[in-house]
């Protein structure tokens, strides 16, 4: 099986040439382009328009804060099962549905409460929880593995571009056309993805799987080993800041500092973007760099630092500084993190399919509890700090998780270098 990664196993590859293989990785790379684009518009689109909606329909914080958080409760209550459907139902349908029910924001300019807001992000929510386990195997059976950080970057580097471009737009947007509408468009872009994947998109069945499907049990051990749990751990305390940031710090400039929703919105796009720029450094620097943890250690050492300047120099200059350090603290180790995976000994794509929902859950816990904790402490005590403050010292778990995990970079290269 390692010797012939690539080689074609069912009757619907039948006929067609290994070249043809190679050059239709391409077309899957840029159908998970645009996946990754139309998830991202759509993450945190709702953040710097958050003071409009709470206008609108007379909310608190706490309320609104369910747009995000509840967001991560659907993906951390459905990645596990998702990915267990991988090996069952295939790895095309689960990702058509996932990216249907990405799409569900396109309906956001016929909503007229905010429950059915929250509908319809929960309906996002759930996609998200289909589609990511799936994208493991999927990589794993159109790429070769010292490709895979690179991939795995770029597939990060458009979703954080996706969020950039929606933050940074969404406000004009709202003013031009109406946030519901701005909504909208995101949703419509995914949509449009969705067809495009129906139409093309191809998975290469039985390619480098040691069984169709992972049991409950193997499932199971797989979930409580301890590299997932601190794979899964280190993500979770990082990506739980992340989004804390996302969330709330537009309001926190806003409300607390008298910046302008479009500058504060402008701080979190930079915050995206700057995470672009490092995921391509990081990925780029995985093709050189043979270690794997170094990629995790290092922002997560800086992770908990960067979250304290983002709102303590909210009224300097040097927030900006800030700013870019928690864009790269956040998005750095993620190649790295989505290979580890992959090259464990003894993997296989369903294996890693559950790694992947493994990774979700955990993280998709933490983020719903920092979205909503910050929201709830800002209520009660009437400050932003104390929650920022909370997340900021989680995230150096990522750091932990760097240090306790084994290094797979080596063995990954020495094996994989002569059979690609």
């Amino acid at each position: 099986m390692s010797g012939q990664p690539h080689e074609p196993s069912t009757s619907d590859d039948a006929g067609v040439s290994e070249q043809s293989f190679t050059a239709y990785r391409f077309v899957v790379l840029g159908l998970l382009v645009l996946l990754s684009l139309s998830f991202g518009l759509s993450f945190f689109a709702v953040s710097p328009i958050t003071p409009l909606i709470i206008d609108e329909y007379g909310i608190n914080r706490s309320t609104a804060s369910l747009l995000t958080s509840l967001v991560f409760i659907a993906q951390a209550g459905f990645a596990i099962p998702g990915s267990m459907l991988v090996g069952r139902i295939g790895i095309k349908r689960v990702i058509t549905v996932g990216w249907v029910l990405g799409s569900a924001p396109l309906l956001s300019f016929m909503v007229d409460s905010f429950p059915l807001l929250v509908v319809l992000r929960v309906c996002y929510g759930l996609g998200f929880a289909f589609m990511f386990p799936a994208m493991g195997p999927l990589l794993m059976q159109w790429f070769r593995p010292r490709e895979l950080p690179l991939v795995n970057g770029v597939f990060i580097a458009v979703a954080s571009l996706g969020v950039a471009i929606s933050a940074l737009v969404v406000v004009p947007m709202s003013d031009a056309i109406g946030w519901r509408e701005a909504l909208s468009v995101f949703g419509g872009i995914s949509l449009f993805g969705a067809v495009c994947w129906l139409v093309l998109g191809r998975e290469r069945r039985g390619v480098g799987e040691s069984e169709s499907h992972i049991s409950i049990a193997g499932a199971w051990r797989v979930i409580r080993s301890r590299n997932t749990l601190l794979l899964a751990a280190g993500d979770a305390g990082a990506y739980a800041l992340y989004t804390a940031a996302l969330a709330w710090l537009p309001t926190f400039y806003h409300e607390v500092h008298g910046m302008s929703l479009e500058k504060a919105g402008g701080l979190m796009g930079l915050l995206s973007l700057s995470g672009v720029f490092f995921l391509v450094v990081a990925s780029l620097m995985s093709l050189r760099v043979k270690r794997r943890r170094p990629f995790l250690i290092v922002p997560g050492i800086l992770a908990g630092f960067a979250g304290f300047a983002s709102f303590l120099l909210a009224d300097s200059i040097a927030v900006y500084a800030a700013v870019v350090a928690l864009g790269f603290t956040s998005w750095f180790y993620l190649p790295v993190l989505m290979t580890i995976p992959m090259e464990l000994p003894g993997t296989d794509p369903n294996r890693v399919s559950v790694t992947f929902g493994t990774i979700l859950t955990i993280g998709g816990i933490m983020t719903f509890l920092s979205s909503l904790t910050v929201g709830v402490i800002t209520d009660v005590t009437g400050s932003f700090l104390p929650g920022f403050a909370l997340f900021s010292v989680l995230a150096w778990s990522l750091a932990v998780a760097g240090f306790l995990l084994p290094e797979t970079g080596v063995a990954e290269r020495e094996s994989g270098s002569g059979g690609a």
